[in-house]
């Protein structure tokens, strides 16, 4: 199908207002994306910090240092889709001074031959001769607005090559901004790259030295199977415990219960975090150590978020204490109950309620414990629907 002039005229206005629009949308979501991973940065910095001072392992440490040379890549490839778009538009601006430049050549080779016409007809006689050597007064009439239009024209000329010289001058200056911005974006990113450079050589060296850790890791790996092993057994006669009560009492169909449970299933993605700083270091599911990666660990049915000690344990929604408990390898454990979901917080040092509570969505449970062996200071956080294990990560909302 044809396209008729007046619809190419249209897209081309179209294309002229959607692109920049786009551009600048996507610039602002690049300078939010930059500044969110330079926060995940620092926590991960202090992280670390945290973890020198404890005198902590160096498989703790390594971890980190892997967390933080996956965002230091990903703030070095958000600067260079920045850098990407600053010499797209720089070429823009090239391209729009070109065409101003030789605009503004074309009106002067115009304005040039109306000056040349007016000084051969310089004469106020010449002028008026050709009026009075008009047929009639119709004649007449148009000739004297000729002349008068001509004159108009000769202004007009004028104040276009002004205004576009204006426009060249201002192009010019946004050019100069640009270039500014874009040796910004490439000092950033040789920054950048110098920090990732140094931490691949960190990483490098320390896991060349953990050979010497590997015995002690097995021995590390084989308590923590029973712990876990443990902790399951424990959570499960805990949730077989509350569900047969909640049957035989009739609770887990009364509208409070059922209210909570929906309102609890409608902040999937939504649940705010069990503390304030942290980061996930032990997934849910299969598996492996994050140094030595051809190892394989036992499945996980919470999540680990390493953090800091005495870092206060939050309670992600409303709901009720139905277990205080000491674990062994899990420090102390809060279980909560939100209808047919629960929650369960271990590792702390000390717990701050009792069996039986009514908490509220943010209320302190405790604090986390110091760390231990290759741990560091960490939250294990489950997440359970009646007697099945839920992956916390989907449910918690995104940092």
């Amino acid at each position: 199908m044809k396209c008729s002039f007046r619809h190419i005229i249209a897209i081309i206005f179209l294309l002229a207002v959607v692109i920049p629009s786009f551009s600048q949308s996507t610039e602002a979501k690049l300078k939010k994306s930059k500044a969110d991973t330079e926060k995940e940065i620092e926590k991960i910095n202090r992280q670390i910090n945290e973890n020198d001072r404890a005198k902590k392992s160096q498989s703790e440490h390594i971890a980190l240092l892997n967390s933080r040379i996956e965002q230091r890549r990903k703030l070095i490839k958000n600067t260079d889709l920045q850098i990407s778009i600053t010499e797209a538009e720089i070429q823009k601006k090239n391209d729009n001074i070109n065409e101003l430049k030789l605009k503004i050549s074309r009106l002067k080779d115009s304005y040039a031959e109306l000056v040349v016409n007016i000084y051969t007809n310089r004469k106020k006689a010449t002028w008026l001769m050709y009026v009075f050597a008009s047929e009639d007064f119709s004649q007449a009439f148009r000739r004297l607005k000729y002349l008068q239009s001509y004159a108009d024209v000769v202004s007009v000329q004028a104040r276009k090559i002004e205004q576009t010289n204006q426009q060249l001058s201002n192009e010019v200056s946004l050019l100069l901004d640009k270039k500014r911005e874009l040796d910004n974006y490439k000092s950033e990113r040789s920054r950048d790259m110098e920090h990732l450079a140094k931490d691949e050589a960190e990483a490098k060296k320390m896991l060349s030295g953990l050979n010497s850790e590997a015995a002690k890791l097995k021995k590390q790996l084989q308590r923590k199977r029973a712990d876990l092993a443990n902790l399951d057994r424990q959570i499960r006669d805990i949730v077989k415990k509350e569900i047969a009560k909640d049957k035989s009492t009739g609770i887990s169909k009364s509208p409070a219960s059922v209210k909570l449970s929906a309102d609890f299933a409608a902040n999937r993605g939504r649940l705010p975090w069990p503390v304030a700083q942290g980061k996930i270091v032990g997934f849910f599911g299969e598996r492996f150590h994050p140094v030595y990666k051809h190892i394989e660990l036992s499945p996980n049915t919470g999540i680990d978020i390493s953090t800091v000690e005495g870092e206060n344990v939050l309670a992600t929604f409303d709901g009720v204490v139905v277990g205080v408990l000491q674990v062994a390898g899990m420090n102390i454990c809060v279980m909560l109950k939100h209808g047919e979901y629960f929650t369960f917080y271990c590792r702390l040092g000390v717990a701050s309620v009792k069996r039986g509570a009514n908490v509220k969505t943010g209320t302190v449970l405790g604090k986390v414990a110091a760390g231990r062996d290759s741990d560091g200071s960490q939250l294990h956080f489950e997440m359970w629907k009646t007697d099945k294990a839920l992956d916390p990560y989907m449910w918690l909302l995104k940092k």
